[in-house]
């Protein structure tokens, strides 16, 4: 089987290097080619893809900074009636969105430290407020919000992208 990766991903980072060389120990070839959503999809079947994150501060980036940008590819998704799947790696055993609750956001820490030094700042999204988030998601789009550790993670977009192409499609 054939996995095609965005081309925009940057390969340099560690996690992106650790997937592709499960793929390639597995027996899959690997193409770098421009997709139109998300980072990993069989090029057979571009109705399912995965948009990995390599922590749930990039996660929090997206749903929180770049909430329009990120807004927008789950909306071009659902309109191209591409299942998305949002592949969260974590060290922390995140298995369900819910997890997330559990999640320690380094912007908590840093803003107690300016609190701390009298520094009047807006605190961070709450987790309880991101979870919410991401069920809107779930709900208008149908983006599907996946964890798993990042030694787990070539084979759980295998998982995710041959799960997705034998399902029915014309449910999305």
């Amino acid at each position: 089987m054939v996995i095609q990766t965005d081309t925009r991903q940057q390969m340099s980072r560690k996690h992106h290097q650790v997937k592709e060389k499960w793929f390639l120990d597995n027996g899959y070839e690997v193409i770098h080619s421009k997709m139109l959503v998300g980072d990993y999809q069989i090029p057979s079947n571009g109705s399912v893809v995965v948009d990995s994150k390599q922590h749930c501060g990039e996660l929090y980036q997206d749903l929180i900074t770049d909430h329009k940008r990120f807004r927008a590819e789950c909306e071009n998704a659902q309109r191209w009636n591409i299942k998305l799947y949002i592949l969260i790696e974590n060290e922390q055993g995140f298995k369900v969105p819910k997890d997330i609750i559990r999640w320690r956001n380094p912007l908590m820490y840093a803003y107690w430290q300016a609190v701390k030094k009298g520094v009047n700042r807006k605190p961070p999204t709450s987790n309880q407020q991101l979870l919410k988030i991401m069920h809107t998601m779930t709900k208008k789009y149908g983006v599907e919000f996946v964890f798993c550790s990042t030694a787990e993670a070539g084979a759980k977009i295998v998982e995710l992208l041959t799960k997705g192409a034998t399902n029915d499609n014309s449910k999305r």
